[in-house]
């Protein structure tokens, strides 16, 4: 084997053993999940079908990455730490599960394939750890009851919550982040048992 040859071979190598080496390095983020609401009491006026559908969100939060804001409005996200799901699905997950739990009847998803009468439309305004607030967890959700019937918007409400948060270490920031997204969650449930 040439000299030129058995130099490429080991140089070659010697790439390959760094690039596994900070491969191996990387530490893979722990993944976290958000709860759902249990044993709340509700009672509903109606008994139309309402379907939660998947929450809209701007591309920040719209991924599995936990979301901090700094002063100025500058954006980074919690290390080493990411969702179980995207936002807005699990969101939605843990909506509808909440409302299943509080026994709320006729209630489903987009493709549960029912003759629906009511949608209960979403948006996520805020998930976040705000730093120049000191470290206050925030939720925001914006929620809307539209008459499929009719095709037109009858109730609308913005639903908020804070708990005292931190950055790190990442299971202070999703529980945080978890008990304000609970007491949000808590409230659009009674609020559409009592519009829809």
């Amino acid at each position: 084997m040439s000299l030129a040859r058995r130099s490429f071979m080991a140089g070659g190598a010697s790439i390959l053993a760094l690039g596994l080496a900070g491969c191996f390095g990387v530490r893979a983020p722990i993944t976290y999940d958000l709860g759902s609401v249990d044993g709340l009491n509700t009672r509903r006026r109606s008994s139309r079908v309402v379907v939660i559908t998947l929450p809209k969100t701007v591309q920040t939060y719209d991924s599995q990455r936990i979301v901090v804001r700094d002063a100025g409005n500058v954006l980074s996200y919690v290390p080493d730490a990411q969702l179980s799901d995207t936002l807005p699905r699990l969101v939605q997950t843990r909506l509808l599960q909440t409302f299943e739990a509080s026994n709320f009847p006729n209630i489903g998803r987009p493709d549960d394939q029912l003759r629906v009468d009511v949608t209960l439309a979403t948006e996520l305004r805020a998930f976040e750890i705000d730093v120049g607030k000191g470290g206050l967890a925030t939720v925001t959700i914006n929620a809307k009851l539209v008459d499929e019937q009719r095709g037109a918007i009858f109730a609308s409400q913005v639903f908020t919550a804070t708990r005292p948060g931190v950055v790190t270490p990442a299971v202070a920031a999703i529980a945080a982040l978890d008990g304000a997204l609970a007491d949000v969650m808590s409230q659009i449930l009674v609020w559409t048992a009592r519009n829809a």
